[in-house]
């Protein structure tokens, strides 16, 4: 679909990815300009659409393009994936904050990408937001040591509703960091603190 993009050197390809991410991060979908990107990246408006055809692939190319990033960035960093439940939704949080430090760019694009959602991208969005959760749930899941679950529970259950738990925590607090200005970065850390916190308590509860 994007052939006549990713025919470009890697470098132009960069640059125009880079002043995307930067300009739908900072305005969300509706609000972004296609003018102010173009001027950016150094191309003209007829050149842009002729890679992308409308704004709305164009915001969606790069919402597929951060979010194998992200993927990719955190499957290469889990050095050992841990049977233990617990500690690993800590490790994988940990990479996501790893990554959004390191990539703020990216962070706020997708903080504004999940915030707001225009109608006309809500079923983009969704479908993409499923996969994405059915690829977490297969790596939350491979290789966990159930036998540390308590013996007088349903363990299957108990998955289940702990996933039902730790996917709703961060999805409250995304609508909240849409409305500040920095999407919620400087308090990544105590927002890390506040799920160790949790993680402890359903430890204490659902663990031998």
């Amino acid at each position: 679909m994007y052939e006549n993009f990713e025919k470009l050197p890697f470098e132009k390809r960069k640059r125009i990815i880079d002043v995307c991410i930067e300009e739908f991060g900072d305005k969300g979908y509706t609000n972004a300009s296609t003018n102010t990107i173009v001027k950016n990246a150094g191309i003209s408006k007829g050149t842009l659409f002729n890679y992308f055809d409308n704004k709305k692939n164009l915001f969606l190319f790069i919402l597929d393009y951060t979010t194998d990033y992200y993927v990719d960035f955190m499957i290469r960093e889990m050095k050992v994936n841990s049977s233990d439940f617990f500690k690993r939704v800590l490790d994988w949080a940990e990479l996501k904050i790893k990554v959004s430090l390191n990539e703020p760019l990216i962070y706020r694009f997708f903080i504004t990408a999940y915030t707001n959602i225009p109608d006309e991208l809500n079923q983009d969005i969704s479908e993409r937001y499923k996969k994405l959760s059915e690829k977490g749930l297969f790596l939350a899941l491979d290789g966990i040591d159930y036998s540390k679950f308590r013996d007088d529970i349903d363990k299957q259950k108990t998955i289940e509703l702990l996933l039902i738990i730790l996917t709703n925590l961060p999805k409250e607090d995304i609508n909240k960091l849409g409305l500040s200005d920095d999407k919620g970065l400087n308090t990544i850390n105590e927002r890390f603190e506040k799920l160790k916190e949790y993680v402890d308590i359903l430890c204490k509860v659902f663990y031998k």
